[in-house]
């Protein structure tokens, strides 16, 4: 049915019956509701009496009532015994309010009746009172089970929400509405088949395959070029003067492939680096660094002869890190070695390089703690429910131990305090253990890879 001609129907009017107690004024208590369902148009309240008006009669009656305007819902109240003609005129109505006022019940004996009418109508009742049950009134229990709406419970909340009551209850009429005029010819057919058309649409492809034909692909291999754009493949830098060739190239080598250096393959890149940009290889070479002028502008682009295979693990923790220090060239010095070897030296942290004074920030939001020791310098570690992390060799707490970080706050300076050789930062990471081997203030931790702490916390 189109919604324009439900739409026509629902503004014609109805016939909505009421039951109710006796004792209930239900012109006075529903009102509201009546005006709301009505809008503009008048309504009326009819009380039904067998005795004075057969049910056909009184239906002619009202039906022309609506006809010349006198009335568009009429409202009929069913509270004496609901005999032959009563039953006939409740079937007639369009759907029947059922209520009573709050905390207050219906008569048994009107259940009773009620229930005694057996084959109700589909969407019948709108039931607002306390539902009926089940062992004493089989019939009418199952219709009631979908006709409670929550919190319409009594007439004094139809009454209280007037407005939302009539929009509920304009909806509950065009279910019935579209219940009685059921889709005919082919639009019933494809209703009630419709599924199995879909399930059969689905299969068919499985019974009859089709060949695949593979032919060269028109689109481009955007994956490569998304790579490029979005991190140059290059960077130019100008010289102060003062910075060396060989910090910018370790700084380079970690950015492009995400490598720490060793004397020999930043050596073969610092080379590399000053060829392409068309100087000899020991061009400002003083002592072991090369220290190009003031002004001195290079371009260093990705190395040719070092590959890392391990790139796309290693490179978004990498930048994660090296973005913890507010300097534009920090890079990373060492990783994580939880155990000697013959190449490594124990080493269960990441140590990131920067120019001194650089703020650190933090990664995330938490409690700050503070100590210093000889070996690790001034430290400032910062933890939450379930990660700690630690920055040590710091230059300037910039805050007290046991206060509360925002994430993103600068807490610390890069500088040299402790053993080491440079300003770095040596940076610890771990999760939150009761067990854990360390202790950072009344939290006990274990550590753990950077890498594998990144992950985690992704």
């Amino acid at each position: 049915m189109q919604r324009k001609v439900l739409d026509s129907l629902i503004a014609r009017g109805s016939f909505v019956g009421i039951i109710a107690p006796k004792t209930l004024d239900v012109a006075a208590a529903l009102q509201n509701f009546a005006h709301s369902l009505s809008g503009s148009a008048p309504f009326s309240f009819v009380e039904y009496s067998s005795r004075e008006i057969s049910a056909k009669e009184f239906l002619k009656k009202w039906r022309k009532a609506q006809e010349v305007g006198e009335a568009k819902n009429v409202f009929v109240i069913f509270n004496r015994e609901l005999d032959e003609e009563s039953k006939k005129l409740l079937f007639s109505m369009r759907m029947t309010i059922v209520l009573v006022e709050k905390g207050n019940f219906l008569d048994d004996e009107l259940l009773f009746e009620l229930d005694a009418l057996s084959n109700f109508p589909r969407d019948f009742f709108w039931w607002c009172a306390p539902k009926p049950l089940k062992k004493r009134f089989r019939h009418l229990a199952p219709a009631v089970k979908g006709a409670m709406i929550q919190p319409f419970n009594s007439v004094e909340a139809l009454q209280n929400q007037a407005e939302k009551a009539a929009e509920i209850f304009r909806n509950l009429l065009k279910i019935r509405i579209l219940g009685e005029n059921g889709l005919e010819g082919w639009p019933r057919i494809f209703r009630r088949f419709f599924i199995p058309f879909c399930l059969l649409a689905l299969i068919c492809p499985f019974l009859y395959p089709t060949k695949i034909v593979s032919n060269p692909s028109m689109t481009r291999n955007m994956k490569a070029e998304m790579q490029i754009y979005a991190e140059a493949p290059y960077f130019d830098y100008t010289f102060d003067g003062k910075e060396s060739l060989e910090r910018i190239g370790r700084y380079a080598v970690g950015r492009f492939v995400a490598l720490v250096t060793n004397e020999k393959t930043l050596g073969d890149y610092v080379a590399e680096t000053l060829e392409k940009n068309g100087f000899a290889k020991d061009s400002w070479k003083k002592e072991r660094l090369h220290i190009p002028p003031e002004g001195i502008s290079l371009r260093f682009e990705f190395p040719e002869k070092l590959i890392n295979s391990e790139y796309d693990l290693i490179a978004p923790a990498w930048n994660y890190f090296t973005g913890l220090i507010a300097d534009s060239i920090a890079y990373v010095t060492e990783t994580y070695y939880p155990k000697a070897t013959a190449k490594n030296r124990l080493h269960p942290a990441w140590d990131v390089a920067s120019r001194a004074g650089a703020r650190i920030l933090a990664p995330f939001s938490g409690k700050a703690w503070t100590f210093s020791d000889e070996r690790g310098g001034i430290v400032i570690g910062i933890a939450d429910k379930e990660r700690v992390i630690l920055f040590m060799h710091c230059n300037q707490l910039l805050y007290l131990d046991g206060q509360n970080v925002m994430q993103g706050d600068p807490v610390a300076t890069v500088g040299t305090t402790g053993h080491t050789t440079g300003p770095h930062v040596h940076l610890v990471t771990g999760i939150v253990s009761k067990n854990g081997e360390k202790r950072l203030g009344n939290v006990r931790y274990t550590v753990v890879n950077p890498v594998t702490w990144f992950l985690s916390g992704k």
